[in-house]
């Protein structure tokens, strides 16, 4: 069964409905609609259309993977969008990997060809295996839905969206421009001028259904009838009231020292590698035990941000007023567990859970940084989380809402797209950026 079959027939004929009154604005978007007959589809509005249509999560956070979840009992799907013109097979862009450039490089060459086919496909497992831990996702049940566009049609279909099979890696065509390579179920193309990952899509192709065809008829004058419709809006008192936006009041921390701007080793992400907490002790610190920084400049910034009651840059009046040395939440995780946590130490600095290797697990695992502990009591480790292994996963900031407005104690989770935290604190727009999983043509 396909993951379309699993949503209701309501659902998926709101989604069309959808794309289909898009589609009929195209020339408004796409003056090149005119010339081809072919329906323009922004992918932004194919994502905000497929979580709305399919009461789906919008998970998307610049640079992940995947674009929705969708959960059926307990079952969570991780599902990347694309679009492109002509339903004909073709290579799409499914991944960039420019932050790891100086890796593949040295073995672009036809004696190396296993090693780069080798070196590119670990990469981008790495990069999947890492929002499956973020999402809470299977390895290998999530899925691609893509639209198609040819002269008045849109074609809708799905196909695996499966980590490389490691073990059946087939290196293929070597040139100056490009590589490609097989795993025996799909395959892959990489481009050396702009280090982006390709896969090959196709209705013929393997784990690939087509769903359905939609006939669009294109408007010659969408600016009139926009013009016309807001008349009759107007005419009528405006009775239609859409339903209201949520706006979420986004807080950002960092997961680097903000003075410093690095990790320190022996601190926040590298808890686990600080000396003993008894001086003279053997006892290692707990693996994976770490918290999040926060610098007292973000309190200062938003003081009441978690609690309109409490003063969060004034932890001593906090502490006499309540006789509490923190503040409790009930942290809600990404992949939909909920843990407790609590903002503690001096100035509330360190946002941490209970025990500490709970948010430190999900953190590093997120980051591939796995079994971090010392190996002897009064050494420290040499391998900890740095800045540049944030820079490569693409997220160095975490960001925290509320979901239930006046419930303060309840409080959401996820990672945030890296410069997210200098921008939040230059009072800047949170722009992603590039996409490293572009899913525009």
């Amino acid at each position: 069964m396909t993951i379309w079959e699993k949503y209701d027939k309501e659902q998926r004929t709101d989604y069309e409905e959808y794309l289909k009154m898009y589609g009929a604005l195209s020339a408004m978007f796409n003056q090149k609609s005119s010339e081809t007959g072919a329906p323009y589809l922004d992918s932004k509005f194919q994502e905000t259309i497929y979580a709305r249509s399919f009461n789906s999560e919008d998970v998307d956070i610049g640079n992940t993977p995947h674009d929705i979840r969708s959960t059926f009992g307990n079952h969570k799907i991780g599902i990347g969008l694309k679009t492109w013109l002509n339903s004909t097979p073709s290579y799409q862009k499914v991944m960039q990997l420019k932050r790891y450039k100086n890796d593949i490089d040295p073995y672009n060459s036809e004696k190396d060809k296993d090693q780069l086919a080798y070196v590119i496909a670990s990469i981008k497992n790495k990069r999947l295996i890492s929002d499956y831990k973020r999402l809470g996702l299977n390895d290998n049940d999530n899925i691609y839905h893509y639209v198609t566009r040819d002269k008045g049609i849109l074609r809708l279909s799905e196909t695996s969206y499966p980590l490389i099979d490691m073990d059946h890696l087939k290196p293929g065509k070597l040139t100056t421009s490009s590589f490609k390579f097989s795993d025996g179920v799909k395959n892959y193309k990489y481009t050396f001028g702009d280090s982006q990952i390709w896969m090959l899509f196709g209705e013929d192709e393997s784990d690939t259904h087509f769903l359905d065809q939609l006939n669009v008829d294109i408007f010659d004058d969408p600016f009139s009838f926009l013009r016309d419709a807001f008349k009759e809006f107007e005419k009528n008192n405006g009775l239609y009231i859409p339903k209201k936006a949520v706006s979420r009041d986004y807080l950002y921390l960092p997961l680097y020292s903000y003075r410093s701007k690095e990790v320190k080793p022996k601190s926040g992400l590298n808890a686990w590698n600080a000396d003993p907490k008894n001086k003279g002790s053997q006892t290692l610190r707990p693996e994976n035990e770490a918290y999040i920084p926060i610098p007292k400049e973000l309190w200062k910034k938003k003081p009441f941000w978690v609690d309109p009651k409490v003063d969060m840059s004034n932890r001593k009046k906090y502490q006499a007023e309540t006789g509490q040395n923190s503040y409790s939440i009930n942290l809600h995780m990404p992949d939909g567990k909920i843990f407790p946590a609590i903002f503690t130490q001096a100035n509330f600095k360190s946002l941490q859970t209970n025990p500490q290797s709970i948010l430190g697990e999900w953190i590093l695992n997120v980051l591939g940084f796995k079994h971090a502990h010392r190996d002897i009591a009064n050494i420290p480790s040499k391998n900890v989380v740095t800045m540049k292994m944030l820079q490569q996963a693409g997220y160095d900031s975490v960001k925290l809402w509320h979901e239930k407005p006046g419930n303060y104690h309840d409080v959401w989770i996820d990672f945030a797209e890296y410069g997210s935290f200098e921008r939040f604190m230059n009072d800047e727009l949170q722009d992603p950026g590039e996409n490293d999983f572009d899913s525009e043509e």
